[in-house]
């Protein structure tokens, strides 16, 4: 039979498995197939004419400078070249950012075993049974969506999109919010099917 202390653990251990899983950040893409992506080598930043969209919250000088310092980084990683000018470009990047009002509900068990029953149960003060509780968070979730676009025609060749909770915290950990959301759209370019070995 399990303890109440063997029980806690094992409870604790699947909330971690849980929260680690919540946690990833899931990468959405979609690309070209017909382009060649193993010829790209340079890239420059491309400067849109109109924003998709325009939240102050997101949209900023300061969160632009940090996706601006996270992808040339990782851009660097992947061994492209952030050309001088457009004309050295073999693609442009551009990227747009929002956030959005979320509501997280969770509903758990809050009682195991013998427990004062609240609602009288069964006549008694006290009585055997399970509780519940139901708990609602709103939070705000960013989205990021970072385009490589053909010089050429400027057409989109590849988009990655990445949604995760917004942090509010200090601007060392907002860095760290943006490079790790950064990173885990890049990851996925170029498509898995043309990278080299």
């Amino acid at each position: 039979m399990m303890t109440l202390t063997t029980f806690k653990a094992v409870l604790m251990a699947m909330l971690l498995v849980v929260m680690a899983g919540c946690a990833a950040i899931r990468v959405t893409t979609d690309y070209d197939a017909s382009r060649d992506y193993a010829a790209l080598k340079t890239y420059a930043w491309l400067e849109p004419s109109k924003k998709l969209i325009v939240d102050p919250l997101v949209d900023n000088d300061l969160m632009n400078s940090r996706v601006r310092r996270s992808v040339e980084s990782e851009m660097t990683v992947l061994g492209y070249v952030k050309a001088r000018g457009d004309k050295g470009a073999d693609f442009l990047i551009s990227y747009h950012v929002s956030a959005e009002d979320k509501l997280s509900v969770s509903s758990f068990h809050s009682h195991f075993g013998y427990y004062p029953c609240w609602h009288g149960c069964f006549g008694y003060g006290q009585g055997l049974g399970h509780g519940s509780d139901i708990s609602v968070r709103q939070y705000k979730q960013g989205t990021f969506m970072l385009d490589v676009v053909d010089l050429a025609s400027n057409e989109l060749m590849w988009r990655g999109v990445a949604s995760k909770q917004l942090n509010s915290g200090s601007p060392e950990e907002r860095d760290d919010y943006v490079r790790e959301i950064v990173a885990a759209i890049l990851a996925k370019f170029p498509p898995t099917i043309f990278h080299q070995q």
